[in-house]
C-alpha cells in the first residue's frame, strides 16, 4: 500500500474524533469539580462566622467561649482565617449591651492550583475570601452607676 493511499484512507477517523471529544469532556468535568471546592471553602468560612456571631450574641461579649468556638471550628474545617470584631461599642471591658450591634469578619485565602508541571513548582492562584456578619447582643448588662 502506497503512502498517499494510506493517508487518504479515512477508516477509523470517527474513533479519533470520539477520543478527542471524550478527553475534552473529562477535562471540562474535572475543571468544574475543582471550582466546586472554592465554593465549599466559602460556605465553610460563612458557617464558622455565623457560629461565632451566634455565640457572641448569646454571651453579650467577645469572650473566651467565642474564641474557643472559633478555634474548634477552624480546626474542624481545616481553614485558617483571621477574625476581627468591628463596628462595636463596648459598654465595659469586652461586653456588648443589649440590642447593640457588632460585626465579625473572617478573612482567608484559597489556593487554587491551575497546573502542576513535573519540572517546576505548581502554578497557584490565591483567591481572597472575606465574610462579614452583623449580630446583635441578646444580653443585658447591669452596669454600676
Amino acid at each position: 500500500m502506497s503512502m498517499p493511499r494510506l493517508l487518504a484512507n479515512r477508516q477509523g477517523s470517527s474513533y479519533f474524533d470520539l477520543m478527542i471529544k471524550t478527553l475534552v469532556v473529562i477535562t471540562l468535568m474535572l475543571t468544574v469539580m475543582s471550582f466546586l471546592s472554592i465554593f465549599t471553602t466559602y460556605l465553610n468560612l460563612n458557617y464558622v462566622c455565623r457560629r461565632v456571631v451566634r455565640v457572641v450574641e448569646l454571651e453579650g461579649e467577645v469572650s473566651d467561649r467565642a474564641y474557643d468556638v472559633f478555634y474548634r471550628l477552624k480546626q474542624q474545617t481545616g481553614l485558617s482565617p483571621e477574625m476581627t470584631v468591628d463596628e462595636v461599642d463596648y459598654c465595659q471591658d469586652q461586653k456588648i449591651q443589649l440590642r447593640d450591634t457588632f460585626t465579625i469578619t473572617l478573612a482567608d485565602s484559597y489556593s487554587f492550583t491551575i497546573f502542576t508541571p513535573s519540572f517546576a513548582p505548581p502554578v497557584v492562584i490565591q483567591i481572597p475570601m472575606k465574610v462579614s456578619i452583623t449580630g446583635m447582643s441578646e444580653h443585658y448588662w447591669k452596669l454600676p452607676k
